[in-house]
C-alpha cells in the first residue's frame, strides 16, 4: 500500500518466494537433460568464464533463449578528448536484454491475489 496524497493507494508487485542456489539449479539441469551434476557444473562454470570475458572486452554475447549480456557504463562529459580518462566513469553496469520468448513468458505468466481475480 502506498500513500499518495493522503489517500490509500494500491499496487501489485512480483512476488519472490525464495532464492534457488547454483547447486539447486544445477541438480534441476542435471535432471532435465540427462547429464551428470558434475558435467552440467563444467559446462556452467566455463560458459560463466566466457561470458565474462567476453563483456568486459567489449562484445554482446547472445545467451540463446535468455537474451543478450553487455557492458556499458555511464561518462561525464568534457569539452576536450585530452581530458577524458577512467575518472570520468560515473556507473558501470550489465544490461541483460531479455528474448523475446523469455519477455512473452513473463508476459502469460499467472497473476493472482487482486481482490480475488486472476489474470486467467
Amino acid at each position: 500500500m502506498h500513500v499518495n496524497e493522503n489517500r490509500k493507494m494500491y499496487v501489485a508487485h512480483m512476488v519472490r518466494y525464495s532464492m534457488i542456489s547454483l547447486e539447486q539449479l544445477i541438480q534441476m539441469a542435471a535432471t532435465d537433460s540427462g547429464m551428470s551434476e558434475s558435467n552440467v557444473a563444467a559446462a556452467l562454470y566455463a560458459l560463466a568464464t566466457q561470458v565474462e570475458e567476453l563483456v568486459l572486452t567489449g562484445h554482446s554475447v547472445d545467451l540463446g533463449v535468455l537474451g543478450i549480456l553487455r557492458a556499458s557504463f555511464s561518462c561525464k562529459a568534457k569539452e576536450r578528448i585530452e581530458d577524458l580518462d577512467y575518472t570520468c566513469i560515473t556507473r558501470r553496469r550489465f544490461i541483460f536484454t531479455p528474448s523475446d520468448r523469455l519477455k512473452t513468458a513473463l508476459y502469460n505468466a499467472h497473476v493472482e491475489g487482486f481482490g480475488g481475480k486472476s489474470s486467467e
